[in-house]
């Protein structure tokens, strides 16, 4: 038995309402626009005031964040979650965390970076933005546009 292969779409094939079963299940939010590389350079990363920080013997920072209590469940009597979360940054994070501030705009602590690692300026940039990015989706920082208050 031979099937019949189409390369028309499945929809094409449908008709009235049950083109509505073709539709895809979820639909994806649309991204914002992007910030434009200008105002992010202007922008002020503050440090989270919820995160306590110290650096351990060999110079790391250590940041440290309280966890919301776990909730109760089958186990939760027997396992009990951890109250806190650890991030050990490495030599240019920790060198990184201690200039986040709050006074210093984000293209200030790039070209710091720049000269002391020896990086090209739009390496360190980049760099930096996307470890920005990874601290504020981790709720360590926020970036505080130009013109805001820190607040």
């Amino acid at each position: 038995m031979t099937r019949r292969v189409s390369r028309l779409p499945r929809q094409k094939f449908i008709e009235g309402h049950h083109r509505i079963l073709m539709a895809p299940l979820f639909k994806r939010k649309p991204k914002p626009p992007p910030i434009p590389l200008e105002v992010l350079l202007r922008s002020k990363p503050v440090r989270n005031p919820a995160v306590k920080w110290e650096k351990n013997e060999k110079g790391e920072v250590v940041l440290k964040v309280k966890l919301a209590p776990s909730k109760p469940g089958l186990f939760s009597g027997f396992v009990k979650g951890p109250t806190e979360r650890k991030y050990v940054l490495d030599e240019v994070g920790s060198y990184v965390w201690e200039l986040l501030d709050g006074e210093r705009t984000v293209g200030d602590v790039a070209e710091l970076l720049a000269q002391r690692f020896k990086l090209h300026l739009r390496e360190a940039q980049a760099s930096l933005l996307a470890y920005l990015r990874i601290l504020a989706e981790r709720g360590l920082i926020r970036l505080v546009a130009p013109g805001q208050g820190s607040e």
